[in-house]
């Protein structure tokens, strides 16, 4: 199953409502997924999806908040279907100013990294709002299933110094996801189940939840079982190896005709022994309905017997 796509569907079911909240969403998913293109004096700001409700929900937060002018366009690349929304010059400086992600300098566009916003949020309700937004563009959620054998959540980023701000609202919220970097992006990722139903109840990611509790409860139904079968695996093996010693002993005194010369309940016990392998000591003193002790004192003396017939005393 793709938890990535149940995961972005928890999202978009879960869009904040609040215009602050859905500012700070919005923020996050420009900051992760839309491209700022200058030629001269024009700004063009774009979001580009694979996810047709994805873009059609985002394009609903951009006219919004922006107010201005929004260009839908759906193309096609080898077969595969994209969506893509545009802003051009004023329309996308008035957006990217209200998300804070730009700002003039002397009459000079300059792109913010985002940074200085995020962490003004911190231990606010935008907080959460802004992660879910992360999540929703640049989060990656896998469960054990036939093809992969672990939990893992991942957040990929380019920029090292917003992947660690992340870290630290993160980190306030009690969620400690780990850092790693590859050639050309920055990763925080968690592989603990915990951490990651955390994460996800914290963006309201409540389908997801369910399913993890879900493959968490077979699991320890699973591990349950196999603990059990272990447990009668090992009872078993003992049962047998210690009866195949009784059997050998009783093969030896049948074949040198000593079984036969002993008394009555010694020759019971050796043929109840013989016939029921799989017995454990408890079980087969109750179908000879005689004491533990005792049958184990019959047995014993077989062995001595066995003992005296191989070395040639009987």
């Amino acid at each position: 199953m793709d938890y990535t796509k149940v995961l972005k569907q928890d999202i978009l079911n879960a869009i904040p409502q609040e215009i602050e909240l859905r500012l700070a969403f919005l923020c996050a998913v420009t900051k992760n997924r839309a491209a700022i293109d200058l030629y001269r004096k024009s700004v063009v700001l774009s979001y580009e999806f694979q996810d047709k409700d994805e873009a059609l929900a985002i394009l609903d937060l951009v006219k919004e908040i922006g107010g201005g002018e929004v260009f839908f366009v759906q193309k096609s690349l080898n077969g595969e279907k994209y969506y893509r929304l545009e802003l051009k010059d004023g329309d996308a400086n008035s957006l990217l100013e209200k998300l804070r992600l730009s700002r003039y300098s002397d009459g000079v566009f300059v792109a913010d990294d985002g940074v200085d916003y995020l962490n003004s949020l911190a231990s606010s309700d935008a907080l959460y709002a802004y992660l879910k937004g992360i999540l929703l563009t640049v989060g990656r959620l896998k469960f054990p299933d036939e093809e992969y054998s672990n939990y893992s959540l991942q957040m990929t980023f380019s920029d090292c110094r917003y992947c660690e701000a992340v870290k630290a609202r993160l980190l306030d919220c009690g969620i400690e996801l780990k850092e790693s970097e590859t050639k050309t992006s920055f990763l925080l990722q968690s592989r603990n189940s915990a951490e990651i139903e955390d994460m996800l109840a914290m963006c309201s990611a409540s389908d997801c939840v369910f399913q993890l509790n879900n493959i968490l409860a077979r699991r320890e139904i699973d591990n349950e079982f196999n603990r059990k079968s272990n447990f009668y695996m090992a009872n078993y093996k003992k049962t047998v190896e210690g009866a195949a010693k009784y059997i050998a002993a009783i093969e030896r005194l049948q074949k040198s005709g000593v079984l036969q010369r002993q008394d009555e309940k010694t020759q019971r016990v050796a043929a109840a022994r013989a016939e029921n392998v799989e017995d454990s000591m408890s079980e087969l003193a109750l179908k000879l309905n005689i004491s533990k002790t005792g049958l184990s004192r019959c047995l014993n003396k077989l062995l001595e017997l066995a003992e005296e017939v191989e070395n040639g005393r009987k």
